[in-house]
């Protein structure tokens, strides 16, 4: 298959996969679940659950960071990483500092979702949404939602979430009443005021301050994926949607990805070894 400008490194441009050129990164770890932030990337080590680092500019394996746990979940942002780990019958949120410090909540629920903004981090549990500032004070409410709510998006005026009856409902963080922005959803995000979810015509997107709504494209209805939005386009798997074509931007192994912008940064595995690469989601091939 055609994959359009792979890029070497997170500063320069180049091929990857099939063009022969080299990945940013080789890992011997069976790799998912990528994150960004400004020094490194972190990735799920699916063998052990565990969470690796790995230097942003070298592609460098720097280590595996402390976790008890199998690790379920991966945000980072800015000079941060989090993740969520088990604990016994219930979960743990650990986020760590550039510096090495590790600081921890308990969540009250079985499941919590977290986010990564450059507020800091957020997190839905049960019927709260809250925000655990840069400071490590202790995390404050945002928003009281529907029982069982998952938050897919947090901006300055709204929390977005998914409800157990699949719906989208956006909570106003001044308190004021909810309401639904998707009676139904499939597979739903939220980032940079567009919201976008699998439909019978394929991939929906629109945008939340005008309302502008469209088809970015149909990725096969049966093709199992977590939709990214990286500027214009919408990554489903191996797909890239975006004004209304579908192209196979990555391979079929893909096994994860984190969008900066609209940089896809995209891990492939073979079950054994890992390698990442980069591309960026808008390049129209000329």
């Amino acid at each position: 298959m055609k994959r359009l400008g792979l890029l070497v490194a997170l500063v320069g441009c180049g091929g990857g996969g099939e063009s022969g050129e080299p990945p940013l990164a080789e890992i011997d770890a069976q790799l998912t679940a990528l994150a960004v932030n400004d020094t490194s990337l972190f990735a799920i080590d699916a063998k052990d659950s565990s969470v690796v680092e790995i230097g942003l500019l070298d592609g460098a394996l720097i280590g595996k960071l402390p976790s008890n746990g199998a690790v379920s979940e991966l945000v980072a942002q800015g000079g941060w990483v989090a993740w969520v780990e088990t604990e016994g019958s219930g979960k743990l949120i650990r986020r760590r500092k550039t510096g090495g410090m590790i600081e921890s909540t308990r969540a009250q629920t079985a499941a919590p979702k977290i986010l990564a903004t450059s507020e800091g981090l957020f997190y839905s549990d049960g019927m709260l949404v809250a925000i655990w500032k840069e400071d490590g004070s202790n995390p404050d409410r945002v928003a009281i939602t529907g029982a069982g709510a998952k938050a897919i998006g947090i901006d300055l005026s709204y929390v977005y979430t998914t409800e157990i009856d699949t719906s989208v409902v956006k909570y106003p963080r001044t308190g004021e009443p909810s309401e639904v922005v998707l009676p139904m959803s499939k597979d739903a995000i939220v980032r940079d005021g567009q919201i976008a979810h699998r439909t019978s015509e394929g991939i929906r997107e629109r945008d939340l301050t005008s309302g502008f709504d469209r088809v970015v494209g149909a990725p096969p209805a049966d093709y199992v994926c977590e939709l990214l939005i990286a500027g214009r386009a919408v990554m489903c798997g191996k797909y890239r949607a975006m004004d209304g074509m579908l192209t196979e931007l990555l391979d079929e192994d893909v096994s994860g990805y984190a969008a900066v912008g609209k940089t896809v940064v995209w891990v492939k595995t073979d079950g054994k070894t890992s390698e990442i690469y980069k591309v960026d989601a808008e390049l129209v091939e000329q």
